[in-house]
């Protein structure tokens, strides 16, 4: 079993339900020494190392098998790696777990700081519409080892419709 910290779109209930389709045990917590960002043209954030001081706020998710984590490093693709961190949690304790960290090569789209409860009011309904069709593709395709979905076209400035995100995932 595998702990994870989130601190963007996976904070959502709602998405991590349509990825996984449970609610695994979360609990607040914070992760010292990165900063999230906005990236440009996308609605979900990033995060990068950065000085000690800063901390990003999150949730820890406990508990993850590995067919769950293999869905969530699908979902993230290629835009984030992996890494270990011990972040803090609610009350005090720290324990280890994995998270997603923006790629250096990228680092030139970020700017400015993401805001959880303002992505959830602006795109949570739009942003479920593609999680459910990236996980019918990824629970096709999750065993044949080939990558059904990246993140390589902006949704940010877009309100698609169903038709819209289905020719999304068709493309890839």
């Amino acid at each position: 079993m595998s702990n994870v910290f989130v601190y963007g779109t996976l904070m959502a209930e709602e998405v991590v339900d349509v990825l996984i389709r449970r609610q695994p045990k979360k609990v607040p917590a914070r992760v010292q020494g990165y900063r999230r960002h906005r990236i440009k043209g996308f609605v979900f954030p990033a995060i990068v190392p950065t000085s000690d001081t800063h901390e990003v706020p999150g949730l820890m998710l406990f508990g993850l098998t590995d067919r769950e984590m293999a869905v969530f490093d699908e979902f993230e693709g290629d835009e984030y790696y992996k890494t270990e961190v011990r972040p803090k949690l609610e009350d005090g304790s720290a324990a280890h777990a994995s998270i997603y960290v923006w790629q250096d090569s990228a680092r030139h789209l970020l700017y400015g700081e993401w805001d959880y409860m303002d992505w959830r009011q602006k795109h949570l309904s739009d942003y479920l519409k593609m999680c459910g069709l990236f996980k019918d593709e990824v629970e096709a395709a999750l065993g044949v080892n080939n990558r059904p979905y990246t993140h390589g076209h902006a949704v940010e400035d877009t309100h698609r419709e169903d038709k819209a995100a289905e020719e999304l995932i068709k493309e890839h």
